[in-house]
């Protein structure tokens, strides 16, 4: 087990990013990506917050999460999307997860996405027969994220890892009902890999990352994600999308700062 951080009632990993998807490997489970914005919305969404303190592991991605972390005296380890795609299916699965040996369920938004990423996969040599895709519908409430279809997929095809591209916020709830098909702890039956885990299959809800390798965002450089810039890049492609949602985030996530100051570095119960 890598190094922790606990902030808002969550734990977040605070190590190298290899070691994190090592154990993900290893164990499978949930791992959450939350942003400011999701944080600040998880603080009046009762289901966003119990799948943020239900995931098995969480990282600071946004650089704005990172920056108040560390104005509060903290020694964070920020690790994006971006960086968990990189490190695992970008690099051709040439790192410490050998992803070409591992079956991978895509779920997208849309025809195009899983299109881009077909195209993607089998240009860096991924097998396609180790490829399946859900089409994930437009959930309208909470109680449409335990989404039977999706299930009885993963079920039937016993995937090794279950990567979920759909948007912050929404991709946690979904991932929390996946996760609690497995809620003792129980190998999923079946898998090659998945026997083995402790946990199921892993749950990785990386948003939109996969696009920036795939070409359905402009792609962001190294070195802007490192420096924290992912923002801008995505405000410079699609100012009418991305201006509105960080004003929202520059306000709410503050908010709940303030409304969770008794919880900002206590330690989550045990689940």
């Amino acid at each position: 087990m890598g190094k922790s951080l606990y902030f808002l009632g969550l734990r977040f990993w605070n190590d190298r990013t290899e070691g994190l998807l090592q154990e993900m490997d290893e164990k499978g489970g949930l791992l959450a990506v939350p942003s400011a914005p999701s944080l600040g919305q998880a603080a009046d969404d009762g289901l966003l917050m119990t799948a943020y303190r239900a995931a098995d592991w969480s990282v600071v991605d946004g650089g704005y999460v990172a920056l108040i972390l560390r104005m509060l005296g903290k020694e964070v380890v920020r690790i994006s999307g971006l960086q968990l795609i990189e490190k695992s299916i970008a690099n051709g699965g040439t790192g410490v997860v050998p992803m070409k040996e591992r079956k991978i369920l895509w779920v997208v938004p849309n025809p195009e996405e899983e299109e881009r990423i077909r195209f993607y996969m089998g240009g860096m040599g991924y097998d396609p027969d180790k490829q399946g895709f859900y089409r994930a519908p437009f959930y309208r409430s909470d109680e449409e994220f335990d989404d039977e279809t999706l299930k009885q997929q993963v079920r039937e095809w016993q995937p090794d890892w279950i990567v979920l591209c759909l948007g912050g916020g929404r991709q946690e709830k979904l991932g929390y009902y996946l996760r609690r098909m497995n809620p003792g702890g129980e190998a999923v039956a079946g898998g090659e890999v998945s026997e083995g885990r402790e946990r199921g299959p892993v749950i990785m809800c990386t948003g939109a990352a996969i696009a920036f390798f795939t070409g359905g965002q402009a792609k962001i450089p190294v070195w802007a994600d490192r420096l924290y810039l992912g923002w801008f890049c995505r405000i410079l492609e699609k100012p009418s999308a991305y201006i509105p949602r960080y004003v929202k985030a520059a306000w709410h996530f503050p908010m709940a700062l303030i409304r969770e100051r008794g919880r900002w570095f206590d330690i989550p119960a045990a689940r």
